[in-house]
């Protein structure tokens, strides 16, 4: 399976489907080769994307009515991403609907019910319970009606793939009974074997994970984001899950602060958070907006096309850069074993190698946003195994190839060394 670097096209922030269109140079030009699209059904009464309130109803505020209806005007927006080597995901949201769904009147079995009523979900906060007033949500394995439900998202599911989607991002995956992702997931794949599926694991801890290994999802979300180069967890869920699934990596969501705003508007350490997510795992996704330093975080309710932010500032030449060399080299396009290496100045500096086959790429990163790190390899070609190695860094390179390494590395830089021999044989 390829590797997928994916384009979080959030629609909210966009006038109508006509301005997607119109960004799909913008995305191909960075190297991204999938869009995923946030949910585009018609939304319950709070006007959240993720409150659907009917699945084959599309959001008639994110299309035109001189262009055909919300359905043409999809498949043209596929068919065109489609011209350029794009794929597009939809978001799939089978784990609750709208409280104000017909579905809760005509299929009310289909839902946890509390005194014969449809039960609002909700969550623990600070020690106390608060309910999710516009939400209802699925009994997916105990509903009295389970086969009938499974098959009504299953035939949703087959819609949208017939409309020209790829695949699916699926929301809140670990919270989804193993058992209905299963049915799902088989039934489509031996009906569409291309469908790809992705399991949205956000909060997701190690257990949940390795809950999911069995349910045939193509790729998890990794928590690599959180990770501050020192703790082990990261690796050892990496190490974890890269036997079931790819995963993708993102230095931000839809659903978390902007970078730029999380790294205090240090372009050292946004550049740093950048590149490690781009070169970590098989996977790679950014969303609308991160490119320009993006600072408003994204509301599934209240986000406007007027939320466009004009920052004077443009980091597409950047991504654009590593994911060339991304897509160069063998290891760093599969969910390749890390194997950590040793060196004196470990506190602050951490190297890591990903190797697949018989190719090998070292990484280093200067821990540090604010201060030069000094980093020495003795001999980089037994590090890697290899002769002719050449520095493939997204920003300033070393020139010739280079056995010894002794050098100052700026705040938050990465370095990125390979082969010549390799580059450009994945």
């Amino acid at each position: 399976m390829k590797a997928l670097y994916v384009y979080n096209l959030y629609p909210k922030l966009y006038k109508n489907i006509n301005d997607w269109i119109a960004a799909l140079d913008h995305i191909q030009n960075m190297g991204f080769n999938s869009i995923y699209i946030n949910p585009i059904h018609y939304p319950g009464f709070s006007g959240s994307l993720y409150s659907v309130r009917e699945y084959y109803r599309l959001n008639e505020m994110m299309f035109l009515p001189e262009y055909g209806t919300p359905e043409e005007q999809v498949k043209l927006f596929i068919s065109k991403a489609k011209e350029k080597g794009i794929d597009v995901f939809m978001d799939l949201v089978v784990n609750h609907t709208a409280i104000d769904s017909p579905l809760t009147k005509e299929h009310k079995e289909w839902y946890f019910l509390e005194n014969g009523e449809v039960k609002r979900p909700g969550a623990w906060e600070n020690g106390q319970f608060v309910e999710w007033g516009d939400l209802a949500q699925f009994n997916l394995e105990g509903s009295s009606e389970r086969d009938s439900l499974w098959k009504y998202l299953q035939d949703m599911c087959e819609y949208f793939i017939a409309m020209g989607f790829s695949g699916f991002r699926c929301d809140a995956a670990y919270q989804i009974p193993n058992v209905f992702w299963n049915h799902l997931i088989a039934n489509l794949k031996a009906k569409y074997p291309q469908v790809v599926f992705l399991a949205e694991t956000l909060g997701c801890t190690p257990v949940q994970i390795e809950a999911l290994s069995n349910s045939g999802f193509d790729y998890i979300f990794n928590s690599s984001k959180w990770w501050n180069f020192n703790d082990s967890w990261c690796l050892e869920q990496y190490e974890m899950s890269r036997k079931f699934a790819a995963s993708i990596s993102f230095p931000s969501g839809h659903d978390t602060d902007r970078l730029y705003i999380e790294c205090n508007k240090n372009i050292c350490h946004f550049l740093q958070r950048i590149y490690f997510s781009a070169l970590f795992s098989k996977g790679f996704m950014i969303t609308t907006g991160l490119e320009y330093a993006f600072t408003k975080r994204i509301n599934t309710v209240e986000t406007k096309p007027e939320d466009w932010e004009n920052t004077g500032m443009d980091f597409s030449e950047n991504i654009r850069r590593v994911l060339e060399v991304k897509k160069a080299f063998l290891p760093l396009h599969e969910e390749s074993p890390i194997t950590i290496v040793d060196q004196s100045n470990w506190q602050n500096v951490f190297c890591f190698c990903k190797d697949w086959s018989d190719q090998k790429v070292l990484i280093i990163i200067n821990k540090s946003i604010d201060s030069t790190q000094h980093i020495y390899l003795e001999n980089i070609e037994a590090v890697l195994n290899r002769g002719n190695i050449k520095d493939y860094s997204p920003e300033e390179r070393l020139d010739g190839n280079i056995v010894k390494l002794d050098i100052d590395l700026k705040p938050g830089e990465i370095k990125i060394f390979g082969s010549a021999d390799d580059y450009g044989k994945a």
